[in-house]
C-alpha cells in the first residue's frame, strides 16, 4: 500500500483501489449531522420536503421565518443578516466538499431556496460554486481520472488544473474548461501543435497546412515554440515553414540561428527594422563564420553593411579595413589608415600610416591625387619633424602655410622660402604669408628692408600699405610705402590722396590733389586743417595756382 499525505487528507493507493481519506468538514457535518437544527439543515429539510410536495416544507419555512422578518420588517444590523444568510452559505460550501453529484445538486437546491426568501443577497458565490462544481464534475469523471477535492482545488487553481490536462493530452475538455472560466487557451493549441509535430506519421507539408489552419485566427499563438519542437524532432524543414507565421521576429530569429538558417536569420530580422536585433544576429554570425564568408552574407544586405561599417567605426577599425578591403573599396579604406595616422603619438609611426594609406591607393589611377596628397603629407611631416628636433619648438602637427608662417616669425626667412618652393607654393600665396607674418611679429625693419630692396610685389604694395595701416604703423606706411603705391602705377584717381590723409599727412595729400586738379578735395583738407595754423598755411601755398 502506498500512502500519500495531501493538505486535506490521506491518499490510499493499492494494486486496486485508490481510496481518499478525509475529516468530515465542519460544514457538511452541520448540515447532515444527525439531529442537527442548524438553519442550512432545515433549508435542506425543506427542499427535500417541497419536492415531495409535503405540508411540512412550509413548517420548516416557519421555523426560520422569524430571521427573515427580523431581517426584512425591522432592518437589523448587517450582522444578523450575515448570520441568517450563512445558512445558505454553509449549503453552497458543502455542495462544494460533496462529490456526489446527487447531494451537490440537492445542496444547492437547498441553498438557492434560502437565497430566495432574502429580498437582497449577493449571489456571486453561489455563481462561482456551480462553476466550480462544474469544474471539478468535468475532471472527477472516470474517463479523465483526476478526483481533485474542493480544497485541492482552491489550492492548485484553475490555471494549473488546466495544465494538468494539456499534460494528459485532454486538450478538449482544456478548451472547454478554459472558455468556460474565461481563461486563455493560447498554451493549449500550442501544445497540442507541439505534440502534433512530434508523433504525426504524415508528410511535413500536411502538418503545416493542418497546423497553421487550426491555429488560424487564434490570439496568443507562439509558432515559435511549435517550430522548435519541430526542430527537437529533426524536423528541419517543418519548423522553418511554420516560423513563417511567427509575427515576432524576436522570436524567429534565435531559433533559426540555432538551425543554422543564418541567411533567413538576417533577413527576417533585417524586416523587423530593429537595428539591435540585426546587430545581434551580426554579431553571432561574425562569431561562428570565417571572416570571407561573413562579408559575403553582408555583401548582397545594404542594411547590415551599413550597420557593420558604423559600428566598426569607433570599435573596431581592423574589422572596418576587412570589410573595405573586401569590397575594393580603397578609398574609404584609405582613410581609415588617415585617422588612425592622425591618433598616433609620435611622428614616425604618423608616416608609417600615411605610407599604408598611400599603398592602399597604387593601383588605382582615379586616387592619383590623393595619392600626390598623401606623399606631400609625409614629405611635411619629415621636415617639420626635423624642424622641431633643430630648434626645440613645436612644428609637427602645423598645416604647410602655418609651418612657413611660424618659420618667418622665427627669422628664418630662407627656409620657409625654400619649402614654399619644395611644395610648390604660389608666389602671391607665399607672399600673402610673408606679409601676415611680418606684421605678426611687428618685424617693421623686415618690412621696411623687403620694400626698399624690391621694387615690385606680387600681391601689390597696396596690400602691404593697408597691412601695415591696420597694424598702427602710419610712419612706415607714410614714408615708404605710398610711394611704393604710386610708383607702381595701379591706383585709382584720388587714391593716393586718402592714402597721405589716412596716414596724417594732409600737406602732401593736399599736393596730391593739386596734382590731379581736384579742387574740392583740396579745401576740405584745407577746411580740416582750420585748428592748425601752419599747416593750413601750408595747403594754402601748395593750393597757389589752383583753378577755380
Amino acid at each position: 500500500m502506498l500512502i500519500l499525505i495531501d493538505h486535506d487528507g490521506v491518499r490510499l493507493i493499492t494494486n486496486d483501489v485508490c481510496d481518499y481519506l478525509q475529516k468530515v468538514p465542519e460544514v457538511t457535518e452541520e448540515v447532515f449531522r444527525f439531529g442537527t437544527e442548524s438553519p442550512a439543515s432545515i433549508l435542506l429539510d425543506a427542499v427535500e420536503q417541497l419536492e415531495q410536495q409535503s405540508p411540512k416544507a412550509d413548517d420548516n419555512i416557519q421555523l426560520i421565518r422569524p430571521h427573515l422578518v427580523e431581517a426584512v420588517d425591522t432592518c437589523v444590523s448587517w450582522l444578523s443578516r450575515w448570520e441568517y444568510s450563512r445558512s445558505h452559505v454553509r449549503q453552497v460550501k458543502a455542495a462544494g466538499h460533496e462529490f456526489s453529484i446527487h447531494w451537490q445538486k440537492q445542496l444547492l437546491k437547498a441553498a438557492s431556496f434560502g437565497k430566495s426568501v432574502l429580498d437582497i443577497y449577493n449571489s456571486d458565490e453561489f455563481v462561482d460554486m456551480c462553476e466550480t462544481l462544474r469544474v471539478l464534475n468535468a475532471v472527477r469523471y472516470y474517463e479523465i481520472g483526476l478526483p481533485v477535492s474542493y480544497d485541492q482545488y482552491l489550492r492548485l487553481t484553475p490555471e494549473k488544473l488546466v495544465r494538468r490536462l494539456i499534460n494528459r493530452h485532454e486538450y478538449l475538455l482544456a478548451l472547454k474548461i478554459s472558455s468556460y472560466l474565461r481563461l486563455p487557451t493560447d498554451q493549449i493549441y500550442v501544445h497540442w501543435a507541439s505534440q502534433k509535430v512530434r508523433i504525426s506519421t504524415e508528410d511535413e507539408t500536411t502538418i503545416s497546412r493542418l497546423i497553421v489552419h487550426k491555429l488560424a485566427g487564434k490570439r496568443g499563438i507562439s509558432f515559435e515554440q511549435i517550430a522548435r519542437s519541430a526542430y527537437d524532432e529533426g524536423r528541419g524543414r517543418l519548423a522553418t515553414e511554420l516560423l513563417n507565421h511567427e509575427p515576432r521576429a524576436g522570436k524567429q530569429v534565435p531559433l533559426l540561428l540555432s538551425m543554422e538558417e543564418d541567411e533567413i536569420a538576417l533577413d527576417k530580422a533585417i524586416e523587423s527594422g530593429d537595428s539591435d536585433l540585426v546587430f545581434y544576429v551580426l554579431l553571432q554570425l561574425k562569431r561562428k563564420l570565417p571572416l570571407s564568408s561573413f562579408f559575403r552574407v553582408i555583401n548582397t544586405r545594404p542594411v547590415a553593411t551599413s550597420l557593420i561599417e558604423s559600428t566598426a567605426h569607433s570599435e573596431d577599425a581592423s574589422l572596418l579595413k576587412d570589410l573595405y578591403y573586401q569590397d575594393d573599396r580603397r578609398l574609404d579604406g584609405s582613410n581609415v589608415f588617415i585617422r588612425e595616422a592622425l591618433l598616433q603619438p609620435d611622428t614616425r609611426t604618423t608616416i608609417d600610416k600615411l605610407n599604408l594609406a598611400s599603398k592602399l591607393l597604387s593601383d588605382a589611377k582615379e586616387t592619383s591625387t590623393q595619392r600626390t596628397y598623401l606623399s606631400e603629407a609625409v614629405s611635411l611631416l619629415k621636415v617639420q619633424d626635423n624642424l622641431q628636433r633643430e630648434m626645440n619648438t613645436p612644428f609637427v602637427g602645423l598645416s604647410l602655410n602655418a609651418t612657413i608662417s611660424k618659420l618667418i616669425q622665427l627669422n628664418h626667412g630662407p627656409r620657409a622660402k625654400k619649402l614654399s618652393t619644395d611644395f610648390k607654393i604660389a608666389e602671391k600665396t607665399y607672399h600673402h604669408l610673408l606679409l601676415r607674418s611680418l606684421i605678426a611679429s611687428r618685424n617693421w625693419a623686415a618690412i621696411e628692408d623687403l620694400v626698399s630692396k624690391n621694387k615690385k610685389s606680387p600681391v601689390g604694395w597696396k596690400a602691404w600699405f593697408e597691412a601695415v595701416v591696420a597694424a598702427g604703423n602710419l610712419k612706415l606706411a607714410g614714408n615708404v610705402l605710398v610711394q611704393k603705391c604710386v610708383a607702381e602705377g595701379r591706383l585709382e584717381s584720388g587714391e593716393a590722396m586718402r592714402m597721405w590723409e589716412a596716414c596724417g599727412l594732409r600737406v602732401r595729400a593736399a599736393e596730391e590733389a593739386v596734382r590731379n586738379g581736384d579742387r574740392a578735395g583740396w579745401e576740405r583738407l584745407r577746411d580740416e586743417t582750420a585748428g592748425n595754423t601752419q599747416e593750413r598755411r601750408e595747403i594754402e601755398r601748395v593750393g597757389v595756382g589752383l583753378k577755380k
